[in-house]
């Protein structure tokens, strides 16, 4: 297995690890399903790891379309347009840049397809500071640990956000106070890279 297979290994099953959590989070204020579409999405990463060939673009387009195909889900459709767009977006250059440059693009391209912006309480909330963790670093190891914190920071800080979207917006108030299930997800992601 290459670096890049390993590290989809790893949060393929950080994923399905933390189901339950996802769950309890998703219940107080959505329909409670996202550890459900978590394990979908680690059955995605891995059939796109699976046909991995080592061409970055490639790989990364077929993680997308395996994600978007296991899970049909509003969430599971916005983590595939993070894995397509970063498809879009990334070089020959190093795996430093290459994660800079893909996690900028999947942010961008999940705001565009969520139709949502920072601080309206959704996964967005810790993508954008992991994003901007990661493209102040200058060593890989490096930014994967900050954006790890950075996007549990972001996460956490969900809990004070009033709901925008989804069946989290209709209820409003009652998802205060807790954190957004989708930034939760995010930060796991990015907590597991960063070991």
């Amino acid at each position: 297995m290459s670096a890049f297979t390993d590290a989809i290994e790893t949060v393929a099953t950080a994923l399905e690890n933390n189901s339950k959590k996802f769950e309890e989070l998703d219940s107080v204020a959505g329909d409670g399903d996202l550890g459900i579409t978590a394990g979908n999405i680690a059955k995605g990463l891995r059939s796109g790891a699976a046909g991995a060939t080592g061409d970055l673009k490639a790989d990364l387009m077929l993680i997308g379309r395996e994600i978007a195909k296991f899970a049909p889900s509003t969430f599971g459709t916005l983590f595939a347009t993070g894995f397509i767009r970063a498809s879009a977006a990334v070089t020959d250059g190093d795996a430093l840049k290459n994660t800079q440059i893909s996690v900028t693009a999947a942010y961008d391209g999940i705001a565009a397809r969520g139709k949502a912006a920072l601080g309206e309480r959704t996964l967005l909330d810790a993508l954008h500071p992991a994003s901007v963790a990661l493209n102040s670093a200058t060593d890989l190891q490096a930014g994967l640990n900050a954006a790890g914190i950075a996007a549990r920071a972001g996460a956490t800080a969900t809990a004070a956000m009033a709901p925008k979207h989804g069946r989290a917006g209709w209820i409003g108030e009652r998802a205060q106070g807790n954190e957004d299930a989708g930034a939760t997800v995010v930060a796991v992601v990015f907590e597991a890279l960063a070991k």
